[in-house]
């Protein structure tokens, strides 16, 4: 099970990632691959918050 820590590290390392192919596609925010990292990076953080509540309901 991948802890909440390693899920926020991820979603870092993909959004920096995500930074600099947009400075390299020149804010082109529609390209193909700008549009294929956004939507991981959202399916991330979309994981993130879902674990984030469970773990609080555990609780």
């Amino acid at each position: 099970m991948t802890s909440l820590a390693e899920k926020e590290r991820e979603i870092e390392i993909v959004r920096g990632q995500l930074h600099l192919l947009v400075e390299q596609k020149h804010g082109n925010f529609s390209d193909s691959e700008v549009t294929r990292m956004s939507t991981y990076l959202d399916k991330l953080i979309v994981e993130y918050e879902l674990a984030s509540v469970r773990r609080s309901n555990q609780s």
